[in-house]
């Protein structure tokens, strides 16, 4: 193996060498899943792993395929596109690389579009796959986790994804009514997305009754989400319980969370699918993420467990531990209309799981 470094913008914070040991260099500004004084080469190399695109995501094979990218090792991928991401501003430089952050930043620079087109309708459109774009990746496809077909695309005013998942729309409706921090939701526009769609691709969009929708790039080079994942590798490290941090670093969005999941009945709140916002300058957590990835919610199976307590406990539990302590407002949900894509059989159910999260917090059963 060669030398490389570990970079956060233009700021070194790690370096391994030629036999992989690695010197720390910015123990403040590292990832949090690598922030410890032993931290060891496979240890980076599975952090580096996990930052790239699960096999099991819609046209991953497709994706990895025209960049000659192997589909079993999630290191290689890493490697071979700097691991880069929209998520942070974190990147591998490996030796001979003389590339600068500016230079190769997703943030600003241009995209490959040919990967866009994979990324959202399984093959390539339009667009030729010249051999120096093979060579010199650069798209954040290969390191945008999830389940879902989706592609950045960036428009007039910024970066978007754009992903198959109709069930945000009516989700991120219902938490602007409860006054719940989230990212927003709108559909994609033909002029958005057309030139990336096949025919056939748009043809099955509309026989399953399917959407694109979008949502607007939360992170920047100055801001980073740390997922929960990771956020519970560092508190292992130093003895610490990641729920009762979760709960002291912003008790507020953590308890929301809890009751936005209940009344959407969101089976999928995985610990990627929330987290912190890191401000890269200092390396420090100022937050809780805004609550994002609902394509789930509105599932008919009752009796959930929730992912985001540390004890076993059903959505319903969690829901009303939560609503004890915050006394949500709920009115103003039983009041709305039932939100577009929502089956009026679906939006009973809301209206149900309302009506239990009343009585739970008032009888305590």
């Amino acid at each position: 193996m060669g030398k490389m470094k570990l970079y956060l913008r233009d700021i070194p914070v790690l370096e391994i060498n030629e036999n992989g040991i690695c010197n720390i260099l910015d123990f403040d500004r590292l990832p949090f899943a690598l922030r410890k004084k032993d931290m060891t080469y496979p240890e980076f190399v599975e952090w580096a792993s996990n930052r790239t695109l699960s096999i099991g995501r819609s046209f991953a094979k497709e994706i990895l395929n025209s960049l000659r990218l192997s589909q079993v090792n999630r290191y290689a991928v890493c490697k071979a596109c700097r691991g880069l991401s929209l998520e942070d501003a974190y990147w591998i430089r490996q030796d001979g690389d003389e590339r600068a952050w500016k230079e190769v930043s997703l943030f600003d620079n241009p995209l490959s579009l040919y990967i866009t087109e994979v990324s959202l309708s399984g093959r390539a459109v339009s667009y030729k796959i010249a051999m120096d774009e093979r060579k010199n990746i650069h798209t954040p496809e290969l390191t945008t986790l999830g389940a879902s077909a989706k592609a950045w695309i960036r428009g007039e005013d910024g970066l978007s994804l754009h992903k198959v998942g109709r069930y945000e729309i009516p989700a991120a409706k219902i938490l602007k009514q409860l006054g719940f921090r989230h990212i927003p939701y709108s559909f994609s526009k033909e002029e958005e997305i057309g030139i990336f769609l096949s025919k056939e691709r748009k043809e099955w969009l509309q026989a399953s009754g399917e959407k694109i929708v979008n949502s607007k790039l939360f992170t920047s080079e100055n801001i980073s989400l740390v997922t929960f994942e990771e956020f519970c590798l560092f508190c292992g490290f130093y003895n610490l319980n990641p729920y009762e941090e979760a709960k002291r670093i912003d008790q507020e969005s953590y308890l929301q969370m809890q009751i936005a999941d209940y009344i959407l009945n969101n089976n999928d709140r995985h610990d990627q699918n929330w987290g912190f916002l890191m401000e890269n300058d200092s390396g420090k957590i100022i937050g809780a993420a805004p609550l994002f990835d609902h394509d789930h919610a509105f599932s008919r199976y009752e009796n959930i467990m929730s992912q985001t307590v540390e004890m076993d406990a059903t959505l319903y539990e969690a829901a009303v531990e939560a609503q004890r302590e915050l006394n949500v407002d709920l009115n103003g949900v039983e009041q709305m209309q039932c939100p577009e894509i929502l089956t009026q059989e679906q939006w009973g159910l809301v209206q149900k799981r309302i009506q239990r999260l009343k009585r739970g917090r008032t009888d305590g059963n």
